[in-house]
């Protein structure tokens, strides 16, 4: 089964949504809107449904490529071990070019989708003029976020079994409302509905695992720390998952000359500030027409 078929009828924007064979992988994408293209990076254990209600939004002033990330929801076909930021950087420039669409002026990526753009502009020959990251995750995580996921991720990454018995209790166990809780975000039932539903498939449990398990985060920052591009970091300051101080510090070894902004919200803050997201975004995209 490919992965639109897969795609449940009442998933966010389906209708746009695309099945595309490339680099070994069956992408789940959605394209719409015309003009420059910005690319959503969604961060780990979501998908496309992240960027829902900011897509409208934005596809009425720029053309949106966002993707379900490998290992993640409805793109099938990466082997648990090819999860590093490097690597699927290297895929979506495939990807971009299989589709035959214009290089992205700008990348936007939450938490763990931020170091993705990041790794993607470092590869990119065309580099993207902005890239923006709403709670970039440009640190390890936190204390509270290892206990929850620690005596897990090993066994889990491993096991495919294992994968399945944790999808197959998380509906019972309220692990997934535990996880949504502990980002400090006041997510409506709709958007945590998603997140539930992703989290009983044994294949996105394991993939958001080995994504998060396999990120470099270091090997980025060095290798981005000179990229042209203007770089915009959005800061919640409830976050607890991507601690504040942390977070500053480590942009100001790499990325001094970026823009910090920040705004009261917790981890997944875009998902809920989304007409306020979007005038960030479009805002920038604006400036570059001038």
């Amino acid at each position: 089964m490919n992965s639109i078929n897969r795609v449940p009828y009442d998933w966010p924007n389906r209708q746009i949504s695309r099945s595309v064979q490339v680099a070994g992988l069956t992408w789940h994408v959605q394209i719409s809107g015309k003009g420059p293209l910005i690319l959503l990076l969604h961060g780990t254990g979501s998908s496309t449904h992240s960027w829902a209600e900011l897509t409208p939004l934005l596809n009425q002033e720029a053309q949106i490529l966002n993707v379900d990330l490998p290992g993640h929801a409805f793109t099938q076909g990466a082997p648990v071990e090819s999860l590093k930021l490097e690597e699927i950087a290297s895929n979506l420039i495939a990807l971009i070019g299989e589709l035959k669409l214009p290089w992205p002026t700008m990348v936007v990526g939450h938490s763990a989708g931020a170091p993705l753009a990041l790794a993607f502009a470092v590869q990119a020959k065309v580099k993207p003029q902005i890239i923006i990251g709403f709670n970039p995750s440009l640190i390890p995580p936190p204390p509270s976020y290892t206990q929850f996921f620690g005596p897990m991720l090993g066994p889990v990454t491993k096991s495919a079994t294992l994968a399945s018995i944790l999808a197959k209790i998380a509906p019972m166990s309220g692990m997934t409302d535990r996880l949504l809780d502990s980002t400090n975000t006041n997510l409506p039932e709709t958007n945590r509905n998603y997140y539930r539903r992703l989290f009983t498939s044994p294949e996105h449990v394991r993939g958001a695992m080995n994504f998060m398990a396999s990120a470099n985060i270091n090997q980025v920052l060095s290798a981005s720390s000179n990229l042209p591009s203007k770089l915009i970091w959005v800061i919640g300051e409830s976050d607890q998952w991507v601690p504040e101080l942390g977070l500053q510090k480590i942009i100001r070894q790499y990325f001094a000359n970026s823009t910090i902004i920040h705004w009261q919200g917790g981890h997944i803050m875009h998902e809920v500030e989304t007409a306020r997201s979007a005038d960030l975004i479009l805002s920038e995209l604006r400036t570059l027409k001038k």
